[in-house]
């Protein structure tokens, strides 16, 4: 099965197998009988001793916690890429999913808030796993199943947050957005392709793309704010943009249908490297013979190809994890997390949450 990743078809929703280690004291049959004074002595020494880490976890988390709160609003932005406010508003959510409360992780549970600073301490940067589990306090494992926590409920708004122009008023306000900010009329979306920079993974040259490295591919649709209205995640890099689209549910439907996404006329805008097709319309291509009418018509249309230029270069500058996927092997882990990326992108879009770009 694929491990795509798609706006209109989601697949392999991930299965998280929590259960702790079975082995109890009573399965250490060996000990014996004679010991069990022993035992006694032990455990008046080992469960104090096990409180007091608990304790002193607890306030080093506390501490932590404390500190991200004394932190100015520019501060916080800086470091975890998100607003205060839309923080706050995704841990409300975080904390009444269910998806964290239930499950522990180390000595004591974590609670919603911390385990999202984790998520976001993951994604905001390239370092690896180690240092961010010891600023928490916590083990490498421990704080690899809280981002796959987080990663797993953000993924449960894929269809909420990333969603397609559903009626007219919506298709009507996309296109009047396109066509103030472009001056071309009837478009309903910039489509794109972005390479996400991976480790070599087995089946090597699939994923060895023309820029000389490993990569797998986010094909994405945006409006004209820079939001995402529908992503395909996973194909290998060596695919080009014409092939993640074919392959892509998104091609299926607009072929077979293509009222149902791109009602009156309206059509996609993409570069010159993607097929000639009835709903997605490229550049005319360069040649003595163009008329001014078809030159003034590509400067239009590369003005236009900018919304996915910068909507890619934000998400890469906002969550700089996307840009490499250093260590981690895993392509299912790797496209959740780059999805979850695009839904916390559109999140930031929706709350104004501006991020400035930089030439990085």
């Amino acid at each position: 099965m694929s491990h795509n990743r798609t706006l209109i078809l989601l697949t392999d929703t991930i299965k998280y197998n929590d259960n702790s280690d079975s082995s109890s004291w009573s399965d250490m049959s060996f000990v014996k009988s004679e010991s069990s004074e022993d035992d006694d002595e032990d455990d008046r020494l080992f469960f104090p001793l096990m409180h007091y880490l608990s304790r002193l976890r607890r306030k080093r988390l506390d501490e932590y916690l404390h500190m991200v709160d004394s932190w100015s609003d520019s501060e916080f932005k800086n470091r975890l890429r998100l607003s205060r406010k839309t923080a706050y508003t995704l841990i409300d959510e975080l904390e009444k999913s269910g998806f964290i409360a239930q499950h522990k992780f180390g000595l004591k549970p974590l609670e919603p808030k911390l385990c999202f600073y984790i998520f976001l301490s993951f994604i905001a940067n390239t370092e690896p796993l180690t240092p961010i589990a010891t600023r928490f306090d916590i083990s490498v494992s421990s704080a690899f199943r809280v981002i796959r926590r987080v990663v797993a409920w953000l993924l449960t708004k894929l269809n909420d947050v990333i969603k397609w122009p559903a009626n007219y008023t919506e298709i009507q306000t996309t296109c009047d957005d396109f066509q103030t900010k472009t001056g071309i009329s009837d478009v309903l979306g910039v489509i794109d392709c972005m390479h996400i920079k991976i480790e070599k993974p087995k089946n090597a040259a699939a994923y060895y793309n023309s820029k000389g490295y490993f990569s797998i591919t986010l094909q994405a649709t945006f409006d004209a704010n820079m939001r995402f209205i529908n992503v395909y995640c996973g194909e290998p890099g060596s695919s080009s943009a014409a092939r993640v689209l074919r392959k892509s549910p998104l091609y299926q439907t607009a072929c077979q249908n293509r009222e149902r996404l791109l009602p009156q006329n309206t059509f996609l805008i993409g570069h010159s490297g993607y097929s000639s097709l009835p709903w997605l319309m490229g550049p005319f291509r360069e040649s003595n013979r163009l008329t001014v009418q078809q030159r003034e018509f590509n400067t239009l249309h590369a003005s236009a190809r900018i919304v996915s230029k910068k909507a890619f270069k934000l998400l890469k500058n906002r969550f700089k994890r996307v840009k490499y996927f250093a260590v981690y092997r895993n392509i299912a882990f790797i496209i959740d997390t780059v999805v979850a990326a695009c839904i916390l992108h559109n999140y930031c879009v929706s709350e104004n949450d501006h991020f400035y770009l930089t030439d990085s």
